[in-house]
């Protein structure tokens, strides 16, 4: 039995049953179980795991499989193939079994022995107390652990064999294990019978193998895929695999050699149809019609499809339950596949006019049965080559998934529909109608960049003598689908468009739409008084259409445009009155996106506990609505993830950003991958690294994703101290954010400028002096940068927010940090410890991390400035925020200062340095000059000398360069 190497996933509970029964026999008490599950449940690897840890506690495992090898297999193989095993590998003590039990030799092979005699028979009795007392003669010496696989298959002297040891074994240290396949074992299996038997025997123990949950299929597939896999992708594998850990290796191994999780491996299938070799004509035929209904199907409706008598389809049902093939359903009202992939497997066997012959009974039943489903309809009716049907079915179809919240359901109608419509023999005239329900259905279920591209091509083939009503709701269609990405100019020239082309009077709805759409486009592309004009008109229509909810986007814009009267609390009220008339009216994007921007004014103030309390309200109000992967959900629940990060819970950011068992878009799973990262290496997982690369294709679509990577790699690089990676990466994201945000001066500059200074900051300790004053000026420009990005940045009228506030001190801080580094134009003591102390108090307003790391670099020039209580109180407090986020890097720069660290003993040294000795030493080790040692701790070079002098006369050695190699021989600055 081979060792797997994957991980045990998900059996805790079995594999503690099975160790039991082995504890129990190495206490004298033997003991029997038997396993039993799913062919590819997991049986053989818990069995595996079992022998190993029954080996560290000294048991001799023997192993014998039952082989299938049709009606007569030869008698006793699992035994035969145990003591054979065994004589191989102790051919001695096997050969003192043999003589001391002679009918033994009848189950080992012969080798160069004669064969037994024609005729010569052994007694049954015999061999069968050979075989017990040769067991116990091993058990004499060491636990025996013995193991009999495939028991459904065993022939009728291997089960009486193994009936005779379980009740004869009392209190020898021996554990039996046996394993069968419960889904091998029809209605008049022989093991049915026998296992009834052993069953009510004292010693034995059942244990059955349920299939995996969903979690531990999750897990399994992780620990056996090489690299990240989409978390859509390991949904798919979870739910096809039914939690059978062999489909779920197969299924990625499929994933793996096809890029293509969705594709049924061959090798698989054919070890599934394996089953339907069993049934008769009748029964296979109901098997294969069922495929064609799908992983389940209602009796009535099989009974309406299937061209069978009543008798004969009821006989040939039970023949498919009998063997493990169709399941009844929980309600008895119709079947299931026993596997998700033998559904699959059978379906993909059909031959093309078998499938269009079944699909096209269940598109006849369904469509002449009372309250069965149209999407189902739509399915068989496409399948069936019925395309106006399908067309029908499939509008209708996509209409009740939106009533019902299932926006996801809803966009692949729709799209069904959209490929028919050209097909049919009259298509449609107007793309409009269709074109509007799809982008609406694809903004709710978080496919936004699709339906924009969809929506652009529809509005591209668009004849130039469409009506303007047509031409009017594509453009909106474009607008709508891509106001919740990166919006340019051109949207909103293409509402300006709709806008002419759609009379004001009479007012109607959908121009009270289009002008709150304008409106909106207007306010993020900073033309605040076309934003204000238009929303108001989206106003004044929906009063006179008597539809206040049509107003409620507008209003919305309306109140971001009353955060330049900066008065957020009144702004706040208005956010919530807007989203609850909204929620009221039914309009639910506008409550979302209401409630979001009260998250973001929150944020935007410091008030981080009310924000992260908003954007939490956002995304399980988004999940309740059935649209989480919608632009404000999604957004929301990424903020909540920032603020937690922000406030210091990056466990709760971790658990809120964790998508496992959902069913994210792509865009969702990178951006909340491009948050969690941060985490990573915020904690020194340098493995972080490998992910920026699948994060990379997504910068041009989305600029949060790029901004999150770039700052992660940022901090990584400062770790690593790589100044020209960093300094690539950032002219590259910041040369692509501004194209995405068509501002070159945005806000986030100042951040990632003071990053990229830490980096070139980092780099200073490993660079001669020579070389100092030149890697200094190559941050300069970066300097300038986010200079300029907070002067520029902010809109006419508007102010810095606290979180930019914050930045632009940490830049100036990083900056006079890395000259005092650098003895290059160094600040004076006073304005360096001023401008450490505007970043911690500038990030004072909720911003645990940053506050903490900025104490740890103000603790750093403190004590060289001598103020070592104050620079010990510092480090205190960024040390405790170290340790409860677990920031590993954060607390090796703080152990680096030495504040907390006492001096080591037994050195040699005959006087404890004092901290000041121990600082100039620490420079002395760098190499530094006194002069430069003076410049970096703040003191007069004569006082470096008295310093340098008390230190070789403690160290008793007699030059700079003597102090230093003892200083590292001896580890003297540990």
């Amino acid at each position: 039995m081979p060792r797997s190497v994957t991980a045990l996933v998900g059996r805790s509970a079995e594999l503690g049953a099975l160790v039991a029964a082995v504890q129990n026999a190495q206490s004298g008490t033997a003991s029997v179980v038997v396993l039993d599950g799913d062919a590819g449940v997991g049986k053989t690897r818990v069995l595996a795991e079992l022998i190993a840890q029954a080996r560290t506690r000294g048991a001799l495992p023997l192993i014998g499989h039952c082989v299938d090898l049709g009606d007569a297999p030869p008698p006793y193989m699992a035994f035969t193939e145990a003591f054979a095993r065994l004589a191989a590998q102790q051919p001695d003590v096997v050969a003192g079994l043999r003589s001391s039990f002679p009918a033994l030799g009848r189950l080992l092979p012969r080798g160069g022995e004669d064969p037994y005699p024609a005729g010569e028979r052994v007694d049954r009795g015999e061999l069968f107390e050979a075989v017990l007392n040769a067991i116990g003669a091993l058990a004499t010496q060491q636990p025996v652990l013995f193991i009999v696989e495939d028991l459904h298959w065993a022939d009728q002297a291997t089960r009486d064999l193994l009936g005779f040891m379980f009740t004869r074994l009392r209190e020898e240290p021996v554990s039996v294990i046996v394993s069968y396949r419960s889904d091998d074992l029809y209605r008049r299996h022989p093991l049915r019978p026998t296992l009834a038997q052993w069953s009510r025997l004292p010693n034995v123990e059942r244990v059955h193998l349920d299939p995996l949950t969903s979690d531990d299929v999750r897990s399994l597939v992780r620990a056996i895929h090489a690299g990240p896999i989409p978390e859509a992708e390991i949904g798919s594998i979870v739910t096809r695999a039914d939690g059978n850990a062999f489909f779920a290796e197969e299924l990625v191994a499929a994933s793996d050699q096809y890029s293509d999780a969705g594709q049924l491996p061959w090798q698989l299938a054919d070890v599934l149809l394996v089953r339907l070799d069993r049934l008769g004509d009748d029964a296979r035929e109901v098997v294969r019609v069922a495929a064609v209904g799908g992983r389940r199907v209602g009796h009535e409706l099989l009974t309406e499809v299937v061209d069978l008598s009543p008798p004969a389809l009821e006989a040939a049902l039970r023949e498919a339950v009998d063997a493990h093939i169709l399941e009844p359903t929980a309600s008895g009202r119709g079947y299931t596949f026993r596997h998700a992939l033998l559904g699959e497997a059978v379906y993909d066997d059909l031959l093309p006019g078998e499938r269009v012959r079944f699909h096209a009974g269940y598109a006849r039943a369904i469509a002449d049965g009372p309250g069965r489903h149209t999407a189902e309809l739509a399915r068989h009716a496409k399948a069936s080559h019925d395309l106006p049907t399908a067309y029908t079915a499939s509008l209708r179809a996509g209409e009740e998934a939106m009533s019902m919240a299932a926006p996801q359901e809803a966009l692949q109608h729709f799209e069904t529909a959209l490929e028919i419509g050209p097909q049919l023999a009259a298509p449609p005239d107007d793309p409009a109608p269709l074109m509007l329900a799809l982008v609406d259905a694809a903004v709710a279920a978080g496919g936004s960049f699709r339906a924009l591209r969809i929506a652009r091509a529809t509005l591209a083939a668009l004849p130039d003598d469409a009506s303007d009503s047509t031409r009017a709701r594509l453009l909106y269609a474009v607008a709508f689908a891509g106001v919740v990405g990166e919006v340019d100019v051109a949207m909103v020239h293409g509402t300006a468009e709709a806008l002419r082309m759609t009379p004001a009077d009479p007012p109607s709805r959908f121009r009270a739409h289009l002008a709150a759409l304008h409106a909106r486009l207007n306010l993020i592309t900073g033309r605040e008084v076309d934003a204000e004009r238009w929303a108001q008109e989206a106003v004044a229509l929906a009063v006179a259409l008597g539809r206040p909810g049509a107003s409620a986007d507008a209003e919305t814009t309306l109140a971001m445009l009353a955060r330049r009267a900066d008065h957020p609390e009144e702004v706040a009220d208005r956010l919530r009155a807007v989203a609850e008339e909204a929620q009221q009216t039914g309009e639910t994007a506008a409550e979302l996106r209401s409630r979001y921007n009260l998250g973001s004014l929150y944020w935007e103030h410091g008030a981080l506990a009310e924000s992260q309390q908003a954007y939490e309200l956002v995304w399980r109000r988004a999940r309740e609505l059935g649209r989480p992967w919608a632009a404000f959900g999604l957004d929301a629940r990424g903020m909540t993830g920032l603020v937690q990060y922000t406030r210091g819970d990056w466990d709760g950011a971790l658990r809120t950003l964790d998508i496992s068992g959902e069913s994210p878009t792509a865009l969702a799973e990178a951006l909340y991958a491009s948050a969690v990262i941060e985490i990573r290496v915020g904690r020194g997982d340098s493995a972080a690294e490998v992910a920026f690369g699948d994060l990379r294709p997504w910068w041009e679509r989305e600029g949060r994703i790029a901004l999150n990577s770039v700052v992660a790699a940022l901090e990584l690089y400062e770790q690593d101290a790589r100044v020209d990676a960093a300094l690539a990466l950032l002219d590259n994201g910041v040369e692509l954010l501004s194209k995405l945000w068509q501002d070159t001066w945005f806000l986030a500059r100042i951040r990632l400028s003071s990053l990229a200074v830490a980096v070139v900051a980092a780099a200073i300790a490993g660079t001669p002096d020579s070389a100092r004053a030149a890697l200094v000026e190559r941050a300069r420009p970066l300097v300038e940068d986010g200079r300029t990005s907070a002067e520029k940045g902010v809109p006419q009228g508007r102010r810095l927010g606290l979180e930019a506030v914050a930045w632009q001190a940490r830049l100036e801080a990083e900056w006079a940090r890395l000259r005092w580094l650098a003895g290059v134009q160094a600040p004076d003591v006073d304005e360096h410890i001023d401008v450490w102390q505007a970043a911690v108090d500038g990030f004072g307003f909720g911003n645990v991390v940053e506050q903490a790391r900025s104490r740890a670099r103000l603790a750093a020039v403190l004590r060289a400035a001598g103020r070592g209580p104050e620079a010990a109180e510092q480090a205190r407090l960024a040390r405790e925020v170290a340790r409860r986020l677990r920031a590993t890097p954060l607390l090796e720069e703080i152990r680096a200062l030495g504040l907390s660290s006492s001096v080591r003993q037994g050195t040699g040294v005959p006087s404890a340095l004092t901290d000041r000795e121990r600082e100039v030493l620490a420079l002395l080790v760098d190499g530094r000059t006194n002069r430069q040692i003076a410049q970096r701790l703040y003191i007069s070079e004569k006082t470096v000398s008295v310093h340098v002098s008390n230190i070789l006369a403690k160290l008793k050695v007699r030059s700079r360069n003597e102090a230093a190699a003892l200083a590292r021989r001896d580890g003297l600055l540990a």
